[in-house]
C-alpha cells in the first residue's frame, strides 16, 4: 500500500491505494458495496482500467473537493461502476480509501479480499489499454501510455467543471 497527502486539503487525511491480484470473493465485495454495506468505505477498482496511480490521485482529490463543496453528482454513478467498478469477475483490484491510519487500512483491508496484495507499481500488468481508450474516448492512433495519461487527466479535469 501507498499513501500520499491531500496537498489541498491536509485535514481529510491521506490517500491510500492498495494493489490485489489473484483475488477470489470480488463477487461477494461487490454485492456488498451494491447493499451499501457501511464497512466498506473504499474505492474498490478494476485494475484493468487504471493506467497510472496518478489518475487515481487526480480521482480521489477531485472527489474530496466535490464533497467539501457539496458538489458531488451522482447521476452517473451507476454508469460509474459498470466502467471502473470490481465486476463479479474481478481478479485484480486496486483499492483506494480516503482518510484514516495507513497500517489500520492496511489491516482492515486484509480480511475483507481475499488475494494477495501487491506493489502498487504491479497494476500496470494488469492494465486493458481497450478498456480505457473506449472509455475515455482515445484515439486508436495514440498509442504513447504517457500521451493516454495526460488525455485521462484532462478528462478528470473538464468532467470536474462541467
Amino acid at each position: 500500500m501507498q499513501s500520499f497527502s491531500l496537498e489541498l486539503y491536509p485535514t481529510r487525511g491521506h490517500i491510500h491505494i492498495s494493489f490485489y491480484k489473484n483475488v477470489t470473493n470480488a463477487e461477494d465485495l461487490r454485492k456488498r458495496l451494491l447493499s451499501h454495506d457501511q464497512e466498506l468505505s473504499y474505492a474498490f477498482i478494476d485494475a484493468k482500467v487504471v493506467l497510472d496511480q496518478f489518475q487515481l490521485l487526480i480521482a480521489a482529490n477531485d472527489a474530496v473537493h466535490h464533497e467539501l463543496h457539496s458538489l458531488l453528482k451522482t447521476y452517473n454513478i451507476n454508469e460509474s461502476l459498470r466502467r471502473f467498478g470490481i465486476s463479479n469477475s474481478s481478479t485484480s483490484i486496486v483499492v483506494v480509501k480516503v482518510g484514516g491510519n495507513a497500517e489500520e487500512v492496511k489491516s482492515h483491508l486484509s480480511t475483507l479480499i481475499h488475494g494477495e496484495e501487491a506493489d502498487v507499481g504491479e497494476f500496470s500488468n494488469s492494465v486493458d489499454i481497450s478498456s480505457i481508450k473506449k472509455y475515455y474516448k482515445i484515439d486508436n492512433k495514440v498509442t504513447d501510455q504517457k500521451e493516454m495519461l495526460d488525455i485521462i487527466v484532462g478528462s478528470i479535469a473538464i468532467k470536474s467543471v462541467s
